[in-house]
C-alpha cells in the first residue's frame, strides 16, 4: 500500500473556524503506524506551473498568485488563498499525479489531499483552488502513457469543476454519486446534465436525498460500477469524500463507517486505480480513511 503525504499537506489551511482541518492527514499516518498497518509512505514532488496550465487558463493562476503575493484574498466566499495554502495545492496536484503514475504500474495507492474536484478553469470555491486529478489525467495523456480516463466521484458534493473541465471529452468517462444538488452545494450536478457535444453520454450525475443510509447508496453504486468496466479505462481516479458520514456537519448523507470498507470492498475489482482522500469535515474523518484502507487490496 503506497499512501502518498506531504508535511506542507498541513499548509492546506484557510482560516480560523473553516470547516477544512488539514489536521486530518496527520492524524491519519499517526493512525497507519498505532495500528502498524504495512504501508509505504511517500513525499511527492510540487506541481509546476506547467502542470497546472494542463487545466486551468493562464489568467486564472495569475489570479491566485496575484492574491496570494497581496497578503491573501478570497476566490470565493469559502475559499481564502493566501501563500501557505497556495504552495500546499501545488503540493497536492504533485500528489495525485505520482498517484496516477503508481497506479498504472497497479499499486494500490492513496492520495491523502486530492480530488479538489470544485476547482474550475478559471474559477473556483468550496475550498478546493486546483482541480488536481483533472491535472494528473491531462498530463498522463500528453505524455501518452493513457488515453482513456474515468472519474467516480463519490463525495457528497457534485464534483462542478470535473464536469466543467471534461464536459465535451469522450475520452474522460465522470461518474459521480452525490447529495441532491436542488437546495445544496454547488446547485449543479444534475442527471439531465450528460455532456456536450462528443462528450455526450460521458458525464454522469447520479442525485441522492438526503437522508439516504447505506443500503440505497450500495445499490447506486453497486448499479453504477459497471460503466466503468464497459468504458474500459487506462485508468480509473476515485475521489472518496467522506462527507457522506452520517455526523459530518455540511450534508445529510447517512453513512456508517463501515460503509466506506464496503465501498472499498467494491474497488477492489478495478486494477490500475488511484484513491483521493477529498472532503469529510467530522472529527472522525482520520478513522473512516481507516476504515477504507483496510479493505483495499
Amino acid at each position: 500500500m503506497q499512501v502518498i503525504y506531504s508535511p506542507k499537506y498541513l499548509n492546506y489551511y484557510f482560516e480560523e473556524g473553516h470547516p477544512f482541518w488539514p489536521e486530518r492527514a496527520g492524524l491519519f499516518i499517526e493512525l497507519l503506524e498505532k495500528n502498524k498497518f504495512s504501508h509505504q509512505l511517500i513525499n511527492p514532488g510540487r506541481a509546476t506551473d506547467e502542470d497546472i496550465l494542463l487545466v486551468h487558463t493562464r489568467f486564472y493562476l495569475q489570479k491566485l498568485k496575484d492574491l496570494a503575493n497581496g497578503g491573501g484574498g478570497y476566490l470565493s466566499i469559502d475559499t481564502p488563498v493566501h501563500k501557505n495554502n497556495l504552495e500546499a495545492a501545488y503540493y497536492s496536484v504533485g500528489g495525485t499525479i505520482l498517484a496516477a503514475e503508481l497506479a498504472l504500474k497497479g499499486e494500490t495507492v492513496i492520495n491523502t489531499l486530492g480530488g479538489l474536484h470544485h476547482a474550475e478553469s478559471n474559477a473556483s470555491s468550496g475550498f478546493c483552488i486546483f482541480n488536481d486529478h483533472a491535472i494528473a489525467i491531462r498530463k498522463l495523456q500528453r505524455r501518452g502513457k493513457i488515453k482513456k480516463a474515468a472519474v467516480l466521484d463519490l463525495d457528497v458534493h457534485a464534483g462542478n469543476g470535473t464536469q466543467e473541465i471534461f464536459y465535451t471529452d469522450p475520452n474522460v468517462l465522470k461518474i459521480s454519486l452525490h447529495q441532491d444538488p436542488t437546495n445544496f452545494y454547488p446547485g449543479t450536478g444534475f442527471p439531465q446534465q450528460t455532456g456536450e457535444k462528443a462528450g455526450k453520454g460521458f458525464n454522469i450525475n447520479i442525485v441522492l436525498k438526503p437522508g439516504t443510509g447505506e443500503k440505497i447508496y450500495l445499490e447506486k453504486l453497486n448499479q453504477i460500477l459497471p460503466k466503468i468496466s464497459e468504458y474500459k479505462p487506462d485508468l480509473l481516479l476515485v475521489i472518496i469524500g467522506v462527507d457522506t458520514y452520517k455526523n459530518d456537519p455540511l450534508a445529510s448523507i447517512k453513512l456508517k463507517k463501515q460503509t466506506y470498507g464496503k465501498i472499498a470492498q467494491r474497488l477492489n475489482q478495478f486494477d490500475k486505480k488511484g484513491i483521493l482522500f477529498a472532503g469529510g469535515y467530522s472529527k472522525d474523518t482520520p478513522f473512516l480513511w481507516f476504515e477504507i484502507i483496510n479493505n483495499l487490496d
